[in-house]
């Protein structure tokens, strides 16, 4: 039987690998296990993040006055559907009477009870395709030693009645990002995570399971960023623009490097790149 992590309710836990995670996994060495389905085989779309959504997915799982907030703006200025996975009917019952409170439209907030281990859905949670105009789920191993989270996908997938493709990627969602036309972008991180599999191969599984074209940058240093992951420095907003960070007060910087390299590529490609100054204080860019 694999041995497991247990996370307390409600624990702010971050979205870094945790001391206790790190002493796992040298404990464990075994412990990432990829499965694989058959990838779609009607014509796919990926849509971008800036796509209309019906809805998003939310975590109960500590930072809740920021999930609050999240889930007011969905429901009101969003127009959408507030998702929210909770872990038993009790705390169900308490955010919805929470988010009442706080002046969410309760018409379009849907509580879930499911395990979940951390807040980080963004991350382990479903990602969509359309496979011939109808919707599916591409769902990756998390890159986190949290059973419950990884389980999400499968979760949801039954809930919504919508088919699953297991890609065999080890991978953190963050660490992805596209327009709605096939192209994408992701850090080097993502080869790190899957050391049996080339940058060729990776590329390749992204194409097959969500018809995208994946480009792979440098990941910031973990000194300053210790996800290493892609949204934390670029978004892409629309079909060809993008917003990528800048380092005006860090010019010789490392990450100032990759995102004017970045930044380069793109415009040579006709994107219409716009720059946002940042900063780093304390290992938190």
């Amino acid at each position: 039987e694999q041995a497991i992590l247990v996370f307390p309710e409600g624990a702010e836990v971050p979205k870094g690998l945790t001391e206790a995670e790190r002493h796992f996994l040298e404990q464990n060495p075994g412990y990432w296990q990829t499965g694989a389905t058959p990838p779609p085989t009607g014509p796919i779309v990926c849509p971008g993040e800036y796509a209309p959504m019906q809805g998003i997915i939310l975590a109960w799982e500590g930072f809740t006055s920021v999930v609050t907030a999240m889930a007011v703006n969905i429901t009101t200025i969003g127009q959408a559907d507030a998702y929210i996975m909770c872990d038993s009917q009790s705390e169900a019952n308490s955010v919805m009477s929470t988010l009442n409170s706080a002046g969410a439209n309760m018409s379009r907030v849907f509580t879930y009870v499911v395990t979940t281990d951390t807040v980080w859905i963004r991350d382990y949670g479903p990602r969509y395709i359309y496979e011939g105009g109808v919707r599916a789920i591409v769902d990756h191993t998390y890159n986190r030693p949290r059973p419950n989270d990884n389980n999400q996908p499968t979760f949801w997938s039954n809930v919504s009645g919508h088919q699953r493709y297991e890609i065999p990627l080890i991978h953190g969602g963050g660490n992805y990002h596209l327009n709605s036309l096939a192209a994408s972008w992701a850090t080097q991180l993502i080869v790190n995570e899957n050391p049996g599999l080339s940058a060729s191969q990776i590329q390749a599984y992204w194409n097959q399971y969500q018809g995208v074209n994946t480009t792979l940058t440098s990941p910031f240093p973990t000194s300053v960023d210790s996800t290493q992951h892609i949204d934390m420095w670029m978004q892409i907003t629309g079909p060809n623009t993008v917003v990528i960070g800048d380092w005006p007060w860090n010019t010789p910087s490392t990450q100032n490097t990759i995102c004017d390299q970045t930044d380069a590529a793109m415009d040579a490609a006709g994107w219409n790149v716009v720059r946002v100054p940042s900063h780093s204080v304390g290992g938190t860019h």
